[in-house]
């Protein structure tokens, strides 16, 4: 597992986080989940502003993990806004629902989610599902700029890039 990583999670039922809070332990996860509890946190979150400013203690996640149904602005909200950004637009993301809708889907993977996964009821399912996080989410895939080096250093890169 690559060091220095940390995931954001989006959830706003507080059983869920703690679910996923021991999922992480028992797949030995040892990155930091720094949890917000609705749409419009995780947007603050992501942006660096207001309680969310100080980079050192709420760094750029290497992976978002992203409720679909929350209160001030939901998990497709999120994604409309990611979407529109051209640096956080790369952020990996995967959508977390008990919705198995055809639309939700598809709405989300047009947004570019890069993962949509159904809420599994059992701490056994969701162990699994958190050592596929760490395998491939935090040890094989490569990230891009904005999660390694931050996002002045991937909004410098897309300029030169320009």
């Amino acid at each position: 597992m690559k060091t220095g990583q940390c995931v954001l999670l989006a959830e706003d039922d507080p059983n869920d986080v703690l679910l996923l809070q021991f999922a992480f332990r028992e797949a030995e996860i040892h990155s930091p989940l720094h949890t917000v509890s609705n749409g419009q946190e995780a947007i603050d979150y992501l942006s660096g502003v207001g309680s969310f400013s100080d980079r050192e203690r709420f760094p750029i996640p290497a992976l978002l993990l992203l409720d679909l149904k929350m209160p001030r602005k939901t998990g497709i909200d999120v994604l409309e806004w990611l979407a529109k950004d051209d640096v956080m637009r790369c952020l990996p993301t995967v959508m977390l629902s008990s919705s198995t809708h055809p639309g939700d889907i598809e709405k989300a993977y047009r947004l570019g989610v890069n993962a949509f996964v159904v809420k599994s009821p059992g701490t056994a399912q969701r162990t699994e599902f958190c050592k596929i996080i760490k395998s491939f989410w935090l040890t094989l895939n490569e990230l891009p700029l904005v999660c390694t080096d931050g996002l002045e250093a991937a909004r410098k890169a897309r300029i030169a890039d320009l």
